[in-house]
């Protein structure tokens, strides 16, 4: 969740801390996940959980919309 990208002459590199394709995620349990993480931020005390929690959405977000853009 996190990375860095140059481009350059119509090429793109990308250097990441982890990947997950998009094909190998299981749409319920994503939805699941991400409906969990909403319910743990809502309960988030403190600026620590809270940040935890957004980070934590960020992701369950993203591997959503993974699984929404090959459909």
């Amino acid at each position: 969740m996190g990375g860095f990208a140059r481009m350059d002459n119509n090429e793109i590199t990308i250097l990441v801390n982890d990947v997950e394709k998009g094909s190998d995620i299981d749409p319920q349990e994503a939805q699941q996940a991400l409906e969990i993480v909403e319910a743990n931020l809502r309960k988030a005390e403190g600026k620590r959980q809270t940040i935890e929690a957004n980070l934590a959405l960020r992701q369950a977000r993203t591997r959503v919309e993974a699984i929404n853009a090959i459909s």
